[in-house]
């Protein structure tokens, strides 16, 4: 894209955040590139097939009420009490993403498929930006991708919607289905800024209803499982997460009495903070 600045007006390069001649903010990577007019295009037709499809199975009046429900859908991120409790306790913590947390040497990855192969999937949908995003999950009613955390923290829209975008599926599964390999041309319409998340929804969804389908399905529709390797709309967040970012957390009942201390503890603060909590 050129440059806002009407007074430079150079090309700024796909992964930069910043013009890299005067400095302007030209807006977050990962939304620019779910914005462009080719990406919005094919999306769209997907669209437009999916509601084709909910009318020939007569599910129209059920995908309508889906899109209602999928309005208030928000990001949930997963980790474990205490990275949580951490987050909550001070100001001056933040999230910062996976990358980011390895080159500090906060965290080692695991020795399992997907962190040996994460980096290689990222690097080529996020080319020369992937260390900046945090990873989330779309959910309805704040449960997530628990394979990360028995924590699952809810994000307040207000803090993640300039610089969040949508994706079809786990990225690495994502590359792996489809094929993709260094230097080739993405699949387009399977990513969306945040404020269209409904529609990558609705592409990638409409297809699991049925006439029959009840709202108390839509969540399992949404997130079909919990596992890592599970199907879900992944969010991708450009920059650390702060804990006033949270709206929400919600949490099972742990059995170490350490833990259970630990998430009194979390609750409080978060209460502080004007965030609510749940624990089953």
């Amino acid at each position: 894209m050129k440059c806002p600045n009407p007074d430079c007006g150079d090309q700024v390069p796909d992964h930069s955040r910043m013009c890299v001649v005067c400095g302007v903010d030209a807006g977050v990577p990962n939304v620019r590139a779910a914005s462009l007019p080719a990406e919005v295009g094919a999306l769209d037709a997907r669209v437009l097939a999916a509601e084709n499809n909910a009318e020939l199975v007569g599910a129209t009046d059920v995908l309508t009420n889906f899109r209602l429900a999928l309005e208030e859908s928000a990001a949930v991120v997963c980790r474990s009490i205490s990275r949580v409790n951490e987050l909550v306790s001070s100001d001056n913590h933040l999230f910062a993403s996976f990358y980011k947390n390895v080159r500090s040497d906060i965290t080692l990855p695991e020795d399992n498929e997907w962190d040996r192969i994460r980096q290689s999937a990222d690097s080529l949908l996020f080319p020369h930006y992937f260390e900046d995003l945090m990873f989330a999950a779309l959910t309805l009613d704040g449960s997530g991708v628990n394979g990360y955390g028995g924590i699952c923290v809810t994000l307040k829209d207000s803090a993640i919607r300039e610089r969040s975008s949508v994706f079809e599926e786990n990225a690495i599964l994502f590359i792996k289905r489809h094929r993709i390999v260094a230097g080739d041309a993405l699949p387009l319409g399977y990513k969306a800024t945040w404020t269209n998340r409904v529609a990558l929804c609705v592409a990638k969804l409409t297809y699991k209803l049925t006439p029959a389908t009840t709202s108390s399905k839509y969540q399992s529709i949404l997130m079909g499982s919990t596992a890592r390797d599970g199907d879900f709309i992944e969010v991708h967040i450009y920059g650390p997460l702060h804990r006033r970012a949270i709206k929400h957390v919600s949490a099972t009942e742990p059995k170490r009495a350490a833990d259970k201390v630990l998430l009194r503890s979390m609750t409080k603060k978060l209460l502080e903070l004007g965030a609510t909590c749940t624990i089953n």
